[in-house]
């Protein structure tokens, strides 16, 4: 990893936790899970108990490692 990602990867994992999911196929039987993206809400919050600095240039770093990682858990194939 180049260290200049560093601080957007560790703010990533901090909030981590903060996915919005929805389950496909609901009804009565289990459906699937769906990844939605993050809650930017709860994203806001923990960064600010964090006291980690929600710059534009972290925003946008956080938000191209949630695509990455929303492709991947819903089972995405990236095209790039």
């Amino acid at each position: 990893m180049w260290p200049d990602n560093w601080a957007t990867v560790e703010a990533f994992l901090f909030v981590s936790t903060q996915w919005r999911v929805i389950e496909r196929g609901g009804g009565m039987a289990p459906g699937q899970t769906y990844w939605i993206g993050l809650d930017y809400a709860g994203v806001a919050a923990g960064l600010a108990g964090a006291a980690i600095d929600a710059t534009p240039a972290l925003w946008h770093g956080l938000r191209v490692m949630e695509a990455a990682a929303r492709n991947t858990l819903n089972g995405v194939a990236d095209n790039d």
